[in-house]
């Protein structure tokens, strides 16, 4: 009975979540069903490098996620940003899952801002752990970026798995690799929507989209939805001065909910 239900839950975990090959973190991208793709801010590190270049100042943060009231599938996160006048560097680290199944993620990142354009390459050291099976390690290198075409609209790309990194030369079982591209309109300081598409080489294509309103200063409410399955969600954040604490809520319409909490601080550099 015992194997039978590591068994399940083991294959459970692997169906929910390593086919899709994302990484998207923080309160802010959940609160728009991870809409994120052309943010610059603390949390680029995860949903796309491209944003790193535009971060101004240092940064430290944490998230943490839970799937389904299961504890099982909870993922936790946190990193660190470095500004300097040539470029910005970022450390993070991701784990989702126990001891059962897990996967972990040590993620380095450089990335630069030049005129209208910020562009940043990463490169991720990925360890995939399930407990009767044994451990599977892989580099694989990710690039993104973002462009500013007006003050109103911006665009966003990012690919993850450039290298095609496998977790197993003998068997050929591969990293997966997934691409990403959107847009974001912002026609005022207030309000943003954002638009993408993500697609995994091996599955469906999976659209985004996300709306952000700052209701008085320092208050934002979002929301959002994304197909494949089809998830619907809603978010708040409060950014007192150099704090930034941000809450996601989503429902996903074939497992259940998922709640996200994130905070971040920047300081001067």
């Amino acid at each position: 009975m015992k194997s039978s239900l590591l068994l399940l839950l083991t294959m459970f975990a692997i169906s929910i979540h390593a086919q899709v090959g994302s990484f998207n973190l923080g309160g802010r991208s959940a609160g728009m069903a991870g809409a994120s793709l052309t943010l610059s801010d603390e949390y680029s590190l995860f949903n796309n490098i491209g944003g790193l270049g535009g971060v101004e100042d240092h940064a430290a943060f944490a998230a943490y996620q839970n799937r389904y009231g299961v504890s099982q599938f909870q993922v936790v996160g946190a990193g660190a940003i470095y500004t300097t006048d040539i470029g910005n560097a970022g450390v993070g680290f991701y784990k989702f899952g126990d001891d059962i199944y897990s996967e972990q993620r040590i993620h380095l990142a450089v990335g630069n801002k030049i005129q209208m354009v910020s562009l940043s390459l990463g490169v991720d050291l990925l360890q995939y752990n399930i407990s009767t099976v044994g451990t599977s390690q892989a580099l694989a290198i990710q690039f993104g970026g973002i462009a500013e075409i007006s003050p109103q609209l911006h665009f966003g790309a990012h690919i993850f798995n450039l290298n095609q990194a496998k977790f197993d030369s003998e068997t050929g079982e591969r990293i997966p690799t997934v691409m990403k591209g959107g847009f974001s309109y912002r026609p005022s300081d207030e309000l943003m929507l954002n638009m993408e598409v993500e697609k995994d080489l091996d599955f469906e294509e999976v659209f985004k989209a996300g709306i952000e309103y700052r209701i008085v200063e320092k208050v934002f409410v979002r929301t959002g939805i994304s197909t494949q399955p089809f998830i619907g969600a809603f978010g708040v954040g409060f950014h007192p001065k150099n704090l930034k604490f941000d809450y996601g809520f989503s429902n996903d319409s074939k497992l259940g909910n998922i709640h996200e909490m994130s905070v971040a601080f920047s300081f001067k550099k």
